[in-house]
């Protein structure tokens, strides 16, 4: 599985680089990085708001010093990135939408050695994206709440939290990036979970090489984004054409 995830990279670097696919991509390159600072924007603001909402209704109970606000809205803006990512790689692949296709025709060839042809208007390319966004947000943030019950319980609750809460989030974080080719082969929703569920360990894998390449200083806040779309492409590819054949039943 881990083999699956180090070849779709390894492929993404090849067509971007030694192919030449990445001058295609500068437009989804400028509008992903745009994005990031949005929501990164949104995050602080959230943990402002929420910090001083707690902040509030603590000191109706207990006095506390000003000098904790800092803190507080640290912590919470830290927590909050995990959402935050979950919704930036989501919506990414809106940016790269009308890309995607084309995109998907050069994988094809390149993994499979031929591709079909698919024509759809840039609406149709960006829908599906759209509502797998709109799923995994809410699912990120879900599970960000429920971290947060979660971890209320002593000792054993933040330990759950701290572990299950980020494998959640990586999973829903790579879901946007393997789906359109599931969706390209005629695969619903459903379907597509049932075979990312199926490969949970591979696909939080997947993410956590593309939160790594992210994390890279400058030039990883860059290319990070564009080699997940295009190994979420081919890992796809290595998906569907392992799956059985009564799975697309």
């Amino acid at each position: 599985m881990t083999g699956d995830v180090r070849f779709s990279y390894a492929k993404a670097h090849e067509l971007l680089w030694k192919l030449g696919y990445w001058k295609y991509l500068l437009a989804p390159i400028a509008l992903s990085i745009l994005l990031a600072l949005v929501l990164l924007s949104l995050c602080w603001i959230f943990a402002a708001s929420l910090g001083g909402w707690i902040q509030q209704s603590l000191n109706e109970v207990f006095q506390l010093p000003d000098w904790l606000r800092i803190p507080l809205l640290i912590i919470l803006f830290i927590v909050g990135l995990g959402p935050c990512y979950v919704a930036f790689r989501s919506l990414v692949m809106v940016c790269y939408g009308p890309w995607l296709d084309q995109l998907s025709v050069k994988a094809e060839i390149l993994i499979n050695g031929h591709s079909k042809e698919v024509d759809r208007s840039i609406w149709e390319s960006i829908k599906r994206p759209l509502a797998m966004a709109v799923l995994t947000i809410s699912a990120a943030i879900g599970a960000f709440f429920g971290g947060m019950v979660i971890g209320l319980i002593p000792l054993i609750g933040a330990l759950l939290a701290g572990v299950v809460v980020p494998l959640i989030e990586l999973f829903l974080s790579a879901v946007g990036y393997i789906d359109p080719y599931c969706e390209r082969t005629g695969l619903t929703p459903t379907q597509s979970f049932a075979i990312l569920r199926a490969n949970a360990v591979g696909v939080i894998c997947f993410a956590l090489v593309g939160l790594l390449i992210t994390l890279i200083p400058f030039i990883g806040w860059f290319v990070g984004p564009t080699y997940s779309v295009v190994a979420g492409v081919i890992y796809g590819i290595l998906l569907t054409n392992a799956r059985p054949t009564s799975t697309s039943a």
